[in-house]
């Protein structure tokens, strides 16, 4: 996968512009679990175009850093002002990090790892986090309708989460204080967002409809991306 990490902007993105639509939504999701405190210590893991950085930026917190494995996507961030560094080991570079951050974000990563190295990351990054603060881990859904485009929109995915599955290796890796959520990327006002809404829950009523018939699992979360909050 290097060949594509080492590209990421490039191979991953389309254009070399930050998604803007992504700054509404994790104002939406993700504000309310941000502590009060300005001074509050932050860290972004797998930065991507730098949505979350610009957001942690614009939200007031001053003492923030986001790292990846990707030179493209640090350079890329980079040159927007935002603080980030190059990190070509990241399970070895939190290793060395002890109850230091008050909030991790860790926005559609976990799915690009094997899954052998999955619980040891988890319990690396769990041990970064202060006593009380919060680590925000999103995800693909592979239990929405669909959940394939996510699954193989992007050919470095190697694994996929649902709730119970997602629920597992956050158990095992000694996390229990957790939430799931689904990740609502609806940020417009209008009617047209308001029908979307309510198609959109016919539609899932439908799914969970179906899959009741085949006693099938049926999860409540049908967001095609959702996310876990986890309290230390």
């Amino acid at each position: 996968m290097k060949d594509i990490f080492d590209n990421y902007i490039e191979n991953a993105f389309d254009g070399y512009k930050q998604a803007e639509f992504k700054f509404k939504q994790f104002e939406n999701n993700y504000r309310r679990y941000f502590p009060e405190d300005k001074k509050a210590k932050l860290l972004d893991i797998g930065i991507g175009r730098g949505e979350m950085l610009t957001c942690m930026n614009n939200w007031g917190y001053a003492d923030y850093l986001g790292v990846d494995i990707s030179p493209s996507t640090v350079k890329f961030c980079e040159q927007m002002g935002l603080n980030c560094i190059y990190v070509d080991d990241t399970a070895k570079w939190l290793s060395a990090i002890d109850s230091v951050y008050d909030v991790i974000t860790l926005l559609d990563v976990l799915e690009h790892f094997q899954k052998a190295d999955v619980i040891p990351f988890l319990r690396t990054l769990y041990k970064a986090v202060k006593p009380g603060g919060k680590v925000i881990i999103q995800v693909p859904n592979l239990q929405a309708p669909d959940s394939q485009l996510h699954r193989y929109n992007d050919f470095t995915h190697q694994i996929g989460f649902i709730e119970h599955s997602l629920q597992q290796v956050l158990i095992a890796s000694g996390i229990k204080n957790i939430s799931f959520i689904g990740f609502e990327d609806h940020i417009t006002e209008g009617y047209k967002t308001k029908i979307r809404i309510v198609l959109r829950s016919l539609y899932w009523k439908y799914c969970r409809f179906v899959r009741g018939i085949n006693t099938n699992l049926n999860p409540q979360i049908l967001n095609p991306v959702f996310f876990a909050v986890v309290v230390k």
